[in-house]
């Protein structure tokens, strides 16, 4: 809010004027005191996980351990006392004075808190002389003393059980699987009840940007996927982007956390070269006239090598090293080699198959950003990790393969 807005907020009415609280503004300010708490509440609450999606909205482990502890036994967990209470004072520390006090007037102004005052001045010797008017004006005054001796602690420990509001805004589904959209819209529909202000005004879960299908984009496997032009070194084209729901576009293949690129790594190796190999493997057989175990496969990275395996193992090797090693310490390469008896005598041919992992550099389309993508290499063709060869760079791959293999043979066996 700007100074401006702020300055023509302000009341002229000062506490030497005491001008008495009726129950209408009584109840405005206890509804402000609840939106003051609305950081709070989502500190206690949200959290955030990075998925493919985008930033997935989460329950906190606290507000799970809050939740079972008011709904069992409508108490804290000695176990998180010590954190929620921190979490509260670092609130309070955030607030402005103004703010703090429009939180003690709240904390105190409890029908049940009003009554239990009113109850005291009534128990009091002198109000067996006093009227009922006398008795409310008593009432009042103690209850500005209490506002103005209300110390932290006090506020802290009021707040703690403020938080047991969760129990109302939460249900138990939500603590045992992810938050979807019908989830979501509950928790805020929840949370707007307690706010007292119509559903969608203030959310508890806020979206980054107002799409109405937002949550049900985000609560997708996968974000929609969008063609962007950029500079490669083969010039402008065109490469595939993610597109999250947050509207930010992102390369394929664009991962800086190590993590996501091993596992993108894996899955590369698992589904692209599996079935390059087997499509490689079946034209041998064909073109040769051999037999599955007349065909040798050795898989070897910098660290360890594998002879004599069959290409379902030599896969699952490669994706032992990166669980181990990581992508970036990923130096692969497959021996492949033929032996039969022709004639009596043996004959063996075969190639080495080039892959890895590498690092390329992109330009966006008007050249003013540059970021680095990871492809998959493998024979003379390659593409960014999270993406899938086109039929005809499979075919292209296939023959390059072949053409090696079948090189060796000619060099071999049919010149002599």
């Amino acid at each position: 809010m700007s100074d401006f807005h702020r300055q023509r907020l302000l009341s002229g009415i000062r506490e030497s004027h005491q001008v008495p609280i009726q129950a209408d503004w009584a109840y405005a300010v206890r509804k402000q005191a609840r939106l003051i708490l609305l950081p709070l509440f989502r500190e206690v609450i949200v959290g955030w996980r990075i998925e493919k999606t985008g930033k997935r909205p989460i329950i906190t482990g606290l507000a799970s351990e809050l939740f079972l502890g008011f709904f069992k036994s409508g108490s804290i967990h000695l176990s998180t006392h010590a954190q929620l209470e921190k979490v509260i004072s670092k609130f309070l520390e955030s607030l402005s004075k103004s703010e703090t006090g429009i939180l003690k007037f709240y904390s105190l102004s409890k029908e049940s808190e009003v009554e239990e005052l009113i109850q005291e001045v009534l128990d009091r010797d002198e109000s067996e002389n006093t009227t009922l008017e006398e008795d409310e004006k008593e009432a009042g005054k103690r209850f500005l003393d209490r506002i103005q001796q209300l110390d932290q602690d006090e506020l802290i420990g009021f707040l703690m059980g403020e938080v047991g509001e969760i129990e109302n805004i939460l249900s138990d589904s939500d603590l045992e699987m992810d938050l979807d959209t019908e989830a979501i819209n509950r928790i805020n529909e929840s949370f707007s009840n307690y706010l007292d202000l119509p559903y969608g005004e203030v959310s508890l879960i806020q979206k980054p940007i107002e799409e109405w299908n937002y949550w049900e984009k985000v609560s997708k496997e996968e974000p929609e996927t969008v063609g962007k032009k950029v500079h490669t070194k083969n010039g402008l084209e065109w490469v595939e982007c993610w597109l999250f729901p947050n509207g930010e576009l992102k390369a394929k293949g664009n991962l800086e956390d190590p993590e996501e690129r091993d596992r993108a790594t894996i899955q590369v190796i698992r589904e692209e070269l599996s079935s390059i190999l087997q499509g490689i493997h079946d034209q041998l057989k064909t073109r040769y006239h051999i037999l599955n175990n007349q065909v040798h496969y050795t898989f070897f990275t910098k660290r360890k090598s594998l002879d004599n395996i069959l290409p379902s193992e030599g896969i699952q090797f490669f994706i032992d090293q990166i669980e181990a090693h990581g992508s970036d310490d990923f130096e692969p390469g497959i021996n492949l080699d033929i032996r039969r008896l022709h004639n009596k005598a043996l004959q063996e041919w075969g190639t080495q198959i080039s892959l890895g992992i590498e690092e390329r550099y992109w330009l966006t389309e008007d050249e003013e950003y540059e970021f680095k993508v990871w492809v998959f290499s493998l024979a003379g063709e390659e593409i960014p990790l999270e993406t899938q060869f086109s039929e005809e760079q499979k075919e292209a791959i296939t023959q390059s393969i072949l053409g090696h293999i079948h090189h060796t043979f000619q060099l071999d066996y049919e010149s002599k």
